[in-house]
């Protein structure tokens, strides 16, 4: 990536329109840790399914450019604006925002009730001593959004007898998904197994081709019901340490008992897309954008508040008096800044061009502004707001509404004049705000 241009590696089309395209830059400079092993993985159908977690971004609340300097080294090009020279001052205050609410459930409602709900309903059915826990290798990330539909996938994982064994459930349509489970079930020539209610397909399949590699396995497991109009219902797990015995913590006596136990219909619901949230979902997500607000207005400019985006979970958008933008925004301590804007400047860039500074000209952008919180550096804050999001697949933008993925209907903001995001930047305490929201606003998992 060439760190003088944000759009040098793709043809990001409309960089003001395209949140995601983003979010996919970050996603692979922020993604935690594999386990070792996966980034060999060679063949069949241990290929498929690491390959279908690798090609997953995950957002990371708060990534903003001044995150991308940090990381990336972007560099700042001088002039293109009067820096901290000019009237800073917001002028009179605008009416407040419009409600903009989404009354009815969300997308994004609809995730964070089956995060919040899994550990209990999956735990049940589970053997004993083997327990649901947030995956801490992507601890903070709150979740993963497979960028080609935009599907969110909570980060979970297992644990049993002090190891652990990152989990993803098959979406119902998904290929890259499905073929890994196909290639699996072939290999180790796992055949249907008769269950009540249905069958099963259960294979482990090793990975044991390599120095330190002994014990490393995936997991495929499978339930389709009898009555060939309901869908199936798969996941796989993975061994995630070195020295693994290369047992599954479910066997297929296990996964039998799970499917034929009474609370398995409970877990194919929670993750059956045709479910709504729930009434008390909206109501959690109001409680959420109450306290959300109660930090965030002590930084923002008068007539603006943050709402949850409806179909990004975990991620924000800004409601000002003439629309919604996508929003994220970041606070990075100096000494993990590389390049960045000139203490006392505020600096902006769109997706395809470096970042200059900018004056106080009045005139609401879409893009990227950073700059230093105090008359010294202190940190660094970026503010990034955009249009309505984008998915992202195979280097082209799509509009969400074609994938089936819900958007924002109320209308398009204008964005962030220069002087009201420097009165972010400046405001006191915003480095603490910042991560007070960004706690409120991450997924459970």
């Amino acid at each position: 990536m060439d760190t003088q241009n944000f759009g040098d590696a793709q043809n990001f089309g409309d960089a003001q329109n395209s949140d995601l395209m983003v979010h996919d830059v970050i996603g692979r400079l922020f993604e935690g840790p594999e386990p070792t092993h996966r980034a060999d993985l060679a063949e069949g159908a241990i290929a498929h399914g690491m390959a279908v977690t690798r090609r997953r971004g995950f957002a990371v609340a708060g990534a903003t450019l001044s995150v991308l300097a940090v990381v990336a080294g972007a560099a700042v090009v001088a002039g293109g604006g009067s820096g901290g020279s000019g009237d800073w001052s917001l002028g009179p205050a605008r009416i407040s925002p419009q409600a903009y609410e989404d009354a009815a459930p969300t997308y994004a409602d609809r995730q964070r009730e089956i995060t919040e709900q899994l550990p209990k309903v999956f735990g049940a059915l589970l053997p004993a001593g083997v327990t649901v826990t947030p995956d801490p290798k992507r601890a903070g990330s709150g979740g993963g959004t497979y960028m080609a539909t935009g599907d969110y996938e909570p980060e979970t994982m297992l644990r049993s007898g002090g190891r652990y064994y990152p989990v993803e459930f098959a979406g119902p349509t998904t290929a890259d998904d499905l073929s890994g489970y196909s290639d699996a079930f072939a290999k180790e020539k796992a055949a249907p197994i008769a269950v009540a209610g249905g069958s099963i397909r259960m294979a482990v399949v090793p990975d044991g081709t390599g120095p330190g590699k002994s014990g490393f396995f995936t997991a495929w497991y499978e339930f389709k019901p009898a009555d060939a109009a309901k869908p199936a219902f798969r996941f796989m797990l993975y061994s995630g340490q070195a020295g693994d015995t290369g047992t599954t913590p479910i066997d297929a006596a296990a996964f039998k008992k799970m499917v034929e136990s009474p609370g398995f219909a409970g877990l194919q619901q929670l993750f059956d897309p045709s479910v709504q949230a729930s009434a008390a979902a909206v109501r959690e997500r109001y409680s959420i954008e109450a306290k959300i607000n109660a930090e965030a207005e002590k930084v923002l400019p008068p007539g603006f508040r943050l709402k949850l985006n409806p179909g990004a979970p975990g991620r924000l958008e800004l409601v000002g008096p003439e629309g919604v933008d996508t929003f994220s925004w970041g606070a990075t301590p100096a000494s993990q800044v590389k390049d960045s804007c000139a203490v006392g400047s505020l600096c902006f860039a769109v997706a395809d061009h470096s970042s200059r500074e900018v004056g106080p000209d009045g005139k609401p952008r879409l893009g990227y502004y950073e700059g230093w919180t105090g008359k010294s550096e202190g940190s660094m804050v970026g503010l990034t707001v955009l249009g309505k999001p984008m998915t992202w697949s195979t280097g082209m933008g799509a509009d969400p509404l074609q994938l089936g993925k819900p958007v924002e209907t109320a209308p398009q903001g204008p964005g962030l004049t220069p002087q009201q995001a420097m009165a972010i930047v400046k405001a006191p305490g915003v480095a603490k705000v910042i991560a007070d929201v960004q706690k409120l606003a991450a997924m459970p998992y």
